[in-house]
């Protein structure tokens, strides 16, 4: 069929109004849109509009409407399509071309940045869609070939399933309108077994879920889904039977992450393996949800950070529910290095283990399904992947020949068959390596060819990576990302269903409405935080305070009774190395490990409870340790890490910000640690710095600083004191501290609103902690004399539904640095859903707000209804004028702007038109509040916490992960001196 029969015409109304006609020229349908409005209209009314309309364009279909904020909406019109060939009854198509269609304003000279990179995403040459003859009975290419019946999983390889949400909500058929679109690639290929034609494929299927480039997202997320997850089907058909093999690649289910080639070199990073361990087993948990059973392939090697990642992958994997399906590595370069037939021999081997599993059906009827897929990774599930995925493809062309009966028809048809299969396995790893790398598959048969796309990779992920990753990212979310009220109910919502909701989508009050009222449907718990800040000098007598019976850490962690652990610790190091040339350029990790070492120590042994490791991330000087008490970690989600370099400029970073955010339940918090602009009189380059940190940290999808329920900010911000030195001296030394801190230069600033807005600190009743002589009380004596000052500092800011209570604000007196640490203890409470609560606060803000689609159907007795008498009463009558109208049985469907409208028409009811003709007037959606509370309360998200291995960690594997790979440094700990009396250990 000859696909471009969709037409797309456009009208300003007399009203001011842009209106679009869409129009199907196979079907004869025709689709209006106006006001936010989405309605199907009959044919012969459609025509008479179309002849008072502009055509604008014409293309193959529509992708849909993107929603780029709450203002403009864009109709994505496919213009631009190459056929790939036909398959199973249906077109193939790779899209070429996208035109944006804005549906409130006239089409601009230019399109909007974010725009343009995403209709460079979609014409990519990434994206297929399948067309059949209506249409509706295409064949699906989001779906394998036996799941292609099954509609009650998740999607998730439908890239443009948002974009359809509009359509949704007005109840149009989008398989006459939409084409749903894969990301990934299609190759089809013909073969002739005598006078019968026999079609391959090989189908690369990419999720939309953690979708990213390269470098910007590795591993897994909370949910268990993981990057760069892709499903491969490979395809024959003859005659009337069809036959097919699944395969599935996938980033290594670990939080793991490894940063691209800035200054130094990029090395693998691992979270804690409790954490790790939940996420591994929801990903399986989806993957024997989808597929029945997994076996894994494991390709990692054993160079630089692959066999730490690969021994914590095996190490996980067996402590994990699923250790019972296989788990096979295959040290892939150092294999093939022996021998050029080792992956050979390897994939020969694990098949006959794996046995004998197609798909097979006849005449459309299923008679064998495939009950267990091959799950292959290497670091990131590209070219070893690729290699091994070809290597059993090929390895398996001969039993699906032999399920089809053609086998032995024609003299070398099996190497006929392997020819085009390698052809074409060839090309698809090279699509695949495309999308997330930017260049084709380094497939070690050309050096030459293989080093140019290594140092394309490297330009690609270091300069044009992250302007694709917000593409990615755009696309998915649309108006959401980095909207506040949609991040905050994705905490309390299952992030799927919020991000294709229609009405949540497409009703931005209905979510604001749910979110400021989260405090009557959600139960609190306390959660106790320690912030704790210290700037170490250089890190020069760390064995003298750390590692002293005398100055043990314990006086600074735990400086008055607790009355129980802390639930998180947040510590904040800076000039955790000296700040020279060597160490900006590359900083040591030998002090942070040695550091992380002693305050996991004092933790363990004050509490009695170990201590997860969440984050550890060093910026030059800049050290920020974040901790979790083991028991903790299920109830912590979507951990991500940013830093923002501020010193010279922000190039070099020997100051700057680290900063970690996580969701402990459904609160999102946020702690950073800074080290500003020092010198007496440099205010203005330290507001400089807090305001570049503001502006620059950012987090996945969109997320800032100023989204978060709470924000922990702390470290040296090096605001000094507008007194002379001694006269500084004198007030400490007579505690006058109120005259201190009506001259602290932070306060001013705070007060003046130039810094810190919203922000809080507790009282400063200790004496300024800054400058003194190492080992000593006295306050600076070199020739230099600085005063004294409040330079280390723990403010935060919470929002108004949000408690959170400071318990205690201190220094301590620990003297190996020019600093002395500062201590804040918190208690915060955090907001877990409660479904009863929920679908009471739901019912009520659903019967508030009226149906969704603002919609009305109107009636009456006999069929040759007036339909221009129903208009003219509603506009006598009630002053309402519907956006559009559509003939039914009797009467009409009536659109409205919106509900207070669709409600107001519902007073028609009953109304006689004429003498015994009434109308009766009811919403189109009956029952809609409790139907659609229904399908909310079950996407909301209940407790998943799972119990967690105590015994988990290796003591070596442990010693790996959270003190890097590197040499260790053990110093002896000394017995930490009674403290706090903690109550007996609970969970």
């Amino acid at each position: 069929m000859a696909l471009r029969g969709f037409n797309i015409y456009s009208k300003r109304s007399e009203d001011g109004t842009y209106n679009v006609l869409v129009e199907n020229s196979h079907l004869n349908k025709f689709l209006y849109l106006k006001n936010g409005v989405c309605a199907d209209i009959e044919s012969g009314e459609g025509s008479t509009l179309k002849s008072t309309y502009n055509k604008i364009s014409s293309g193959y279909g529509l992708a849909g409407v993107l929603k780029a904020d709450q203002a403009d909406s864009y109709l994505l019109v496919i213009t631009g399509a190459f056929s790939e060939g036909n398959i199973l009854n249906s077109d193939v198509y790779k899209v070429t071309q996208v035109e944006f269609i804005p549906l409130s304003f006239e089409p601009p000279l230019r399109l909007d940045v974010k725009l343009v990179d995403i209709q460079r995403l979609l014409s990519s040459g990434n994206f297929y869609f399948a067309s059949s003859s209506d249409n509706t009975n295409a064949l699906d290419l989001t779906k394998s070939r036996q799941n292609s019946g099954n509609n009650s999983q998740n999607n998730i390889f439908i890239w443009n399933l948002r974009l359809k949400c509009l359509f949704h909500k007005f109840g149009i058929d989008t398989r006459v309108w939409v084409q749903t679109l894969i990301c990934g690639s299609v190759i089809i290929r013909t073969i002739y077994v005598s006078h019968i034609t026999a079609k391959v494929a090989i189908v690369s299927r990419l999720s939309h879920e953690r979708v990213g480039t390269r470098f910007n997202i590795r591993g897994v997320d909370d949910r268990g889904y993981v990057a760069n997850f892709v499903e491969t089907e490979q395809i024959v058909t003859y005659a009337d039977k069809e036959v097919s093999f699944l395969q599935i690649r996938g980033s290594v289910p670990l939080f793991w992450e490894q940063p691209g080639i800035n200054v130094g070199s990029h090395k693998v990073k691992l979270r804690c393996l409790e954490s790790s361990l939940i996420a591994l087993n929801r990903h399986y948990d989806i993957l024997i949800g989808r597929y029945q059973s997994v076996t894994t392939v494991n390709l990692l090697g054993h160079k630089e950070g692959e066999k730490l990642l690969s021994e914590t992958f095996q190490h996980t994997y067996k402590k994990s529910n699923y250790a019972a399906f296989p788990l096979t590595s295959f040290d892939y370069h150092t294999s093939m290095k022996s021998s050029k037939q080792a992956a050979k021999d390897f994939v020969k081997h694990l098949l006959s283990s794996f046995g004998f599993c197609v798909f097979y059906a006849e005449d459309g009827v299923a008679k064998s399904r495939q009950d267990k897929v091959i799950r292959t990774n290497c670091l990131d599930c590209l070219d070893r992947t690729n290699s091994v995925q070809t290597l059993i493809g090929i390895e398996m062309t001969t039993a699906l020949l032999r399920t089809l009966g053609i086998l032995d028809l024609k003299p070398g048809i099996l190497q006929r068959f392997e020819d085009v299969f390698k052809e074409i396995w060839l090309k698809n790893g090279d699509h695949c390596s495309c999308i997330y790398t930017g260049t084709g598959a380094l497939d070690g048969k050309s050096k030459l060819q293989d080093a140019s796309r290594s140092i394309a990779r490297t330009i690609q992920g270091n300069v044009m990576d992250t302007a694709k990753q917000e593409s990615f990212d755009f696309f998915l979310m649309g108006h959401t990302f980095g909207n506040k009220s949609y991040d905050k109910l994705s905490n309390l919502v299952e992030y799927s269903f919020v991000n294709q909701d229609s009405l949540l989508n497409e009703d931005s009050t209905f979510v604001q409405e749910l979110v400021d009222r989260r405090n009557e449907y959600t139960t609190h718990s306390p959660v106790s935080i320690f912030v704790g800040t210290w700037n170490v000098n250089g890190g020069k007598n760390m064995y003298n305070v750390a590692f002293k019976h005398e100055q043990s850490l314990v006086s600074w962690i735990f400086p008055e009774v607790i009355h129980r652990p802390y639930d998180i610790v947040a510590i904040g190091l800076e000039e955790i190395v000296d700040l020279n040339a060597s160490n900006i350029v590359k900083a040591g990790t030998t002090n942070q490990r040695v550091w992380l070492e002693g305050i996991l120590k004092v933790l363990k042994e004050v509490t009695q409870h170990d201590y997860c490791v969440l984050a550890c991330e060093q910026l030059v000087g800049v050290c920020s340790m974040i901790l979790a008490r083991q028991e903790m970690t299920p109830r912590i989600k979507q951990l991500d890490i940013d830093e923002v370099k501020t010193g010279a400029g922000g190039t070099i970073g020997n100051k700057g910000s680290v900063s970690t955010r996580m969701v402990v339940d459904s609160t999102s918090i946020c702690f950073i640690t800074s080290h500003f602009a020092a010198g007496q009189n440099e205010v203005k380059e330290r507001n400089e710095d807090y305001n570049t940190a503001t502006r620059k940290l950012k987090f996945e999808k969109g997320r800032q600083l100023q989204m978060h329920d709470s924000v922990f900010w702390f470290g040296d911000f090096n605001y000094r004191i507008n007194l002379p030195g001694e006269e500084v001296k004198t007030l400490v030394r007579n505690c006058d501290f109120e005259v201190l801190r009506q001259n602290d230069q932070l306060i001013q600033q705070l007060c003046s609103g130039a810094v810190f807005n919203e922000f809080k600190e507790g009282a400063l009743n200790f004496a300024p902690t800054y400058k003194y002589d190492t080992f000593s009380d006295d306050y600076d004596t070199s020739e230099k004399c600085r005063a004294p000052a409040w330079t280390d500092r723990v403010l935060w800011s919470c929002e108004k539904d949000v408690n959170v209570q400071q318990i205690h604000y201190g220094r301590s007196e620990l003297k190996t640095s020019d600093h002395r640490p500062v201590a804040a203890i918190f208690e915060l409470y955090s907001k877990t859903p409660n479904v009863t609560k929920f679908r009471s606060t739901l019912e009520d803000i659903l019967d508030s707000l009226g149906s969704p689609d603002h919609t009305v159907v109107c009636t009456v007795s006999r069929e040759d209804v007036d339909t221009t008498a129903i208009l003219r009463k509603l506009e006598s009558e009630l002053m309402l004028i519907p956006v559009s109208t559509k003939k039914c049985s009797n009467g009409l469907v009536l659109y409205f702007q919106n509900n207070i409208d669709a409600i107001t028409a519902l007073s028609m009811d009953g109304i006689e038109l004429a003498p015994g003709e009434k109308v009766s007037v009811r919403l189109r959606n009956q029952n809609w509040v409790q139907r659609y509370a229904d399908q909310l309360v079950k996407n909301i998200l209940k407790d998943r916490s799972c119990p967690v291995d105590l015994n988990l960690c290796a003591p070596k594997l442990m010693e790996k992960l959270e003190l890097a790979s590197s040499p260790v440094i053990n110093p002896r700990l000394p017995a930490v001196p009674p403290r706090p009396v903690i109550p007996a250990r609970t969970q």
